[in-house]
């Protein structure tokens, strides 16, 4: 039951992290090609390009806070397991449990102090770049958009720690390895009701 409705929310949120995850490598290599641009133009014809380091600096705040979901649902972010790995089975996910509640809620607390911060501080101010007059405010709201989808990917691992520790991954991990064995299982568990 907990590890389907973790399931169910993994394919819920993976569309808007891949869009995210996208975004994010579009704006990694749109600084790469406008870095490379101002620098030759700097030096060919001693015509740097306008407005290339607050084009960048924005497209910073996309780099840092977009591929973050995405690595988080595909369990790539940067973790270190070698004391987990230690631990005895229960202690183990409940501390896998643990860690997804306090990532869950102080990303989400991070999202919510960044919307604040776009709607006090930037909303009546319109804060912008320095150069090109570029408002902050959009990318304020994608990086709390960001943050928010990645405190629900680690909330969503919370049904997942909590189908593990009542023991129901031997029968999801069956379904995913061999699909044929999903119709075994129900018949298993019909012919013994």
């Amino acid at each position: 039951m907990f590890t389907r409705a973790a399931k169910y929310m993994d394919k819920v949120i993976s569309y808007p992290s891949n869009l995210l995850s996208a975004a994010f490598m579009v704006a990694m290599v749109f600084v790469m090609l406008a870095v490379t641009a101002d620098v030759f133009m700097r030096y060919a014809f001693s015509k740097p390009l306008y407005g290339t380091w607050d084009l960048c600096a924005l497209a910073f705040s996309i780099i840092v806070w977009g591929g973050m979901a995405a690595a988080a649902l595909k369990g790539s972010h940067i973790a270190i397991t070698f004391l987990l790995e230690k631990l005895p089975r229960l202690p183990r996910l409940g501390l896998e449990l643990i860690i997804g509640l306090v990532s869950g809620v102080v990303l989400g607390l991070v999202s919510w102090q960044l919307v604040k911060y776009g709607i006090v501080f930037l909303g009546p101010n319109q804060a912008a770049t320095a150069v090109l007059r570029i408002a902050y405010e959009p990318f304020v709201y994608v990086a709390a958009s960001a943050c928010g989808l990645t405190a629900l990917v680690f909330l969503a691992r919370v049904p997942e720690a909590v189908g593990r520790i009542r023991k129901e991954p031997e029968t999801v991990e069956k379904i995913r390895k061999e699909p044929e064995a999903a119709g075994k299982i129900e018949k298993m568990k019909g012919s013994s009701v």
